[in-house]
């Protein structure tokens, strides 16, 4: 593994409850430049998506990997979104997911521009999970105050193992 990312030991994180605007995908259409998660992104910053959920636990936006079909070849539920203080309120047009406590390694993306160290962080950690035991429950990235400037941002990706 190159120094581009560091990654913590397994730690036990307490469940949460998330809200956010959803889609089905998988990484190959992604990859192939045919995804929607991009435009997922535009959507939710041009809608001021986070603005409109009333619940919200604070400000920090949450990427959300989830109801994988298989492994990281398979289709899954991309969200984005943030955790809520009440599942049973719920904002019109979004969806809800509980997410339950588990056992997550957490990846630390370097610093730099968004898009970059997001991607070339998944790449080391398809590369990192050839060997071990990756859960496929639920994985997500956490932008929070390390990720304020789009240009020099630093992200945790947690990895849900078994």
């Amino acid at each position: 593994m190159s120094n581009t990312i560091t990654k913590s030991k397994v730690i036990k994180r307490n469940g949460f409850s998330f809200i956010g605007s959803s889609i089905r995908t998988s990484n190959e259409v992604e990859m192939k430049r045919k995804g929607s998660i991009p435009q997922l992104w535009e959507s939710f910053y041009e809608n001021k998506v986070l603005d409109s959920i009333t619940n919200k636990k604070d400000s920090t936006i949450v990427a959300l990997y989830t109801n994988y079909e298989s492994d990281e070849t398979g289709i899954y539920t991309y969200a984005i979104g943030t955790e809520i203080t009440d599942s049973e309120k719920t904002s019109e047009g979004l969806e809800s997911f509980e997410i339950a406590d588990d056992n997550y390694i957490v990846f630390t993306t370097r610093k730099g521009s968004i898009p970059e160290v997001v991607i070339e962080a998944w790449q080391e950690i398809w590369d990192w999970s050839e060997d071990r035991e990756r859960a496929f429950k639920t994985d997500f990235e956490v932008y929070g105050e390390k990720a304020k400037d789009p240009q020099n941002s630093q992200v945790d990706i947690y990895i849900s193992v078994k």
